[in-house]
């Protein structure tokens, strides 16, 4: 009993520290992206925003209620020229990424409409009909 608790300890705190250290990537992008978005350049100042609020997303979405204030602050604080870098350079592989992945999205999505649309296609089948949601007395 005592090592399934110690187990289940161990676990939960090496979750608990991932969780971490994800959030903390995730502010030190947020810190790249804003630092982009006040950029002289309106592609860097676009690019900037994006970066922002995709990384504002993450954020919010895994812990609702942090104090980005004093997070973005105290990574600011920690942060050195070489660091800055590293996380510049694996933030804009993490964007490029998700980039790609909503190009292709794009992509297929426009490829099902066109199928849809092309002469000869089969329309699609309309939904069945639920017989319990018609109303009393309604035609069968």
């Amino acid at each position: 009993m005592k090592r399934a608790m110690l187990g289940a300890a161990l676990a939960l705190a090496v979750t608990s520290g991932a969780r971490a250290d994800e959030t903390s990537d995730d502010v030190r992008c947020l810190v790249v992206f804003m630092r982009m978005s006040n950029a002289q350049e309106q592609a860097s100042r676009t690019g900037g925003l994006i970066g922002t609020f995709y990384y504002l997303g993450k954020l919010d979405q895994r812990s609702r209620g942090l104090d980005l204030e004093n997070l973005v602050e105290a990574e600011m604080a920690k942060t050195t020229e070489a660091s800055f870098k590293a996380d510049a350079a694996r933030c804009g592989r993490d964007m490029t990424r998700r980039g790609q992945d909503a190009a292709d999205l794009g992509k297929a999505l426009h490829q099902r409409a066109l199928e849809r649309e092309a002469p000869g296609a089969k329309p699609a089948a309309p939904p069945a009909e639920d017989p319990a949601a018609k109303p009393a007395g309604a035609p069968q």
